[in-house]
């Protein structure tokens, strides 16, 4: 994000929550449609496709959209010169998939996190005032040879890129000003805490690469049990080769 803005625990809290986007995204990526989950993560899709009008299947395809962006976002290297990103198109797509991260997922966050965002919103608000007066002035020409090259006007889209976190936030809050989210946000969390429990499990392990989804792991390992075998079987016979036996 931006150079030298955010302090070392900013940082290790931005970290915190690409693990935790990173086990809601092995989740959803095994999800066929809501019917799928559980009843308490069903629910939890229905009311936030309540609250943006949507059906709950296109809320979960938005929300697995912006897992992905989110943990791109945040494995994308930004170059700095004169606390000027280097690429500045690179730079605006790395903070564009962090607000779609932020705003679908909002309410997987923990409120740890959703205050954090909240800080970095307002640092980028603030800091949006360096675009101003003879800053702005430094920092347009500094971005002239780049805008020539792209053939586009850089400074503008340098600009207008510090505030689209902000609006991402507070449009997340907006929304669900609208009615009372505690029991949202609890589903939420059961929806962090189940992924969670998965990932970290030892058949979390394998159920990613299972093509039957189960309401439960125990479930889903019952369906896949021919596979299982299989690749099993499978495993063997290349132990044996391996080995020499088949020699």
């Amino acid at each position: 994000m931006l150079n030298g803005l955010f302090s070392q625990q900013e940082t290790e809290a931005l970290k915190r929550t690409e693990d935790n986007i990173e086990k809601v995204k092995s989740f959803l990526e095994n999800c066929i449609s809501p019917n799928s989950l559980t009843d308490e993560v069903q629910e939890f899709f229905r009311e936030v496709a309540a609250l943006k009008g949507q059906s709950a299947e296109a809320t979960l395809q938005e929300m697995m959209a912006g897992t992905r962006k989110y943990l791109e976002a945040i494995n994308t290297e930004i170059e700095f010169k004169n606390d000027i990103p280097k690429d500045i198109n690179k730079y605006v797509d790395k903070i564009e998939k962090l607000a779609a991260g932020i705003e679908s997922c909002w309410d997987i966050f923990s409120g740890e996190s959703r205050q954090y965002f909240r800080k970095i919103a307002y640092s980028f608000t603030e800091a949006s005032s360096k675009c101003n007066g003879w800053q702005g002035l430094l920092i347009r020409f500094r971005l002239i040879l780049p805008s020539l090259q792209k053939k586009e006007d850089v400074f503008s889209k340098y600009q207008k890129s510090f505030l689209i976190i902000p609006k991402a936030v507070a449009k997340a809050i907006e929304l669900r000003k609208s009615k009372s989210t505690s029991k949202l946000w609890e589903k939420g969390q059961y929806l962090l805490n189940k992924a969670t429990e998965i990932y970290n499990s030892e058949k979390g392990i394998l159920l990613p690469y299972l093509k039957h989804w189960g309401r439960t792991p125990e479930e889903q390992l019952e369906k896949n049990k021919p596979a299982m075998a299989w690749a099993k079987a499978r495993m063997e016979e290349i132990k044996r080769e391996y080995n020499g036996e088949n020699l």
